[in-house]
């Protein structure tokens, strides 16, 4: 996949998190608004499901903020196509965490890229979900539904916001 292709990315919440812990607070502001640019630029997509569970957060720090800010900004659907859904549901339902007691973003972010992809749209879901544990990851369900699928720190990077904390080991 190459990168350059990409129209639309596709954010899951802990791709908003991981933001945070991968740029410095220092640059945190610019990379935000950078990604904002990209929201009104029609380059970012999130479903509702991913915006409600950054506003769940106790206390919203700077992408808990800045996902709800964005909702009417957004170009892209907040509210993916059933039949999509039930498609994303037929093949990858182990995607949804069946301990979570409020409602799982993301087999909607998987439906909401699928859907974009269906229409013709270049499309890539922005991830670190790499490891199957009591449910499979968003990189599982990416395989199985051939979506394209890239980590925090490569979208990141592609975009030209600064990186610049230390890369973690387990960050591979």
């Amino acid at each position: 996949m190459n990168l350059d292709d990409i129209s639309v990315w596709v954010l899951d919440s802990s791709s908003l998190i991981r933001t945070k812990e991968i740029v410095t607070v220092s640059n945190q502001w610019a990379a935000f608004k950078h990604l904002e640019e990209m929201v009104h630029a029609g380059q970012i997509a999130m479903p509702r499901q991913v915006i409600n569970e950054m506003s769940e957060i106790a206390h919203p720090d700077l992408p808990g903020a800045w996902a709800p800010g964005m909702r009417s900004n957004l170009q892209h659907p907040l509210d993916v196509d059933f039949e999509d859904l039930g498609h994303v549901m037929q093949v990858a339902s182990d995607v949804v965490d069946v301990n979570k007691s409020t409602e799982d973003a993301d087999p909607y972010v998987l439906a909401l890229a699928y859907g974009l992809q269906r229409q013709g749209t270049s499309t890539c879901i922005v991830s670190d979900d790499i490891v199957d544990r009591n449910r499979i990851s968003i990189a599982t369900a990416c395989d199985r539904l051939t979506l394209n699928r890239v980590r925090v720190r490569d979208f990141l990077g592609h975009c030209g916001i600064a990186t610049t904390k230390a890369k973690p080991a387990d960050d591979n």
